[in-house]
């Protein structure tokens, strides 16, 4: 009997020690949720286990959840594009260790016969541009293609003839990774839209 009322008064002083630590994380663009961790010892040592997640920030990460803990585990470990930050470390519970980060996608044009990395852009949009199959002009940013629309590209370019010589006529856009390829510009203007689709199934 009184090693039963030991047994029942260690069990029951454990709970009372129980410590938790209350936190938010951010789960949208301005939304954080309550979250708590949960330790049978100290302050601390419930600090220490409170986590937050969300995506790590890189390019092209189709990852896109906020919440509480650590982020979730497949074979190979956390799942493909999410980042754990700690808790503990942050001085207000109530701020989230784990900002949005608006996404940001990279692809490739070519720019002459070169494959060219283009400016992250703040969503999922891709856009190459080339000459028009049956451009003979001269303005080498037109010939060469690159990153971007064709109404850019011409707002931008710093030859001189360009505004003279260069006309929507003499300029396509396209919409996939390295589209605009020479062998590739009789294809753009049909193929564009279906092949942009099946890309982002």
């Amino acid at each position: 009997m009184k090693l039963f009322a030991v047994v029942a008064f260690v069990a029951f002083a454990s709970v009372l020690a129980e410590e938790s630590y209350d936190f938010k994380c951010m789960t949208a663009t301005a939304l954080t949720t309550a979250c708590t961790a949960t330790t049978g010892t100290t302050l601390q040592d419930a600090k220490d286990l409170a986590f937050c997640n969300g995506p790590n920030g890189e390019d092209n990460n189709m990852y896109t959840d906020y919440g509480c803990g650590k982020c979730a585990q497949d074979k190979d470990g956390d799942v493909a594009g999410c980042l754990s930050c700690a808790m503990g470390a942050v001085e207000d519970p109530n701020t989230g260790c784990n900002p949005y980060k608006s996404p940001t996608f990279s692809f490739q044009c070519y720019v002459g016969k070169n494959e060219t990395r283009c400016p992250a852009d703040a969503g999922f949009t891709i856009a190459c541009f080339g000459p028009a199959k049956a451009y003979n002009g001269a303005v080498a940013a037109l010939a060469n293609g690159g990153c971007g629309t064709c109404a850019a590209a011409l707002k931008t370019s710093t030859d001189t003839e360009a505004s003279a010589t260069w006309d929507d006529a003499d300029c396509l856009d396209c919409t996939t990774a390295l589209c605009n390829t020479s062998s590739a510009k009789v294809l753009v203007p049909f193929l564009a839209p279906l092949i942009a689709a099946l890309f982002f199934l």
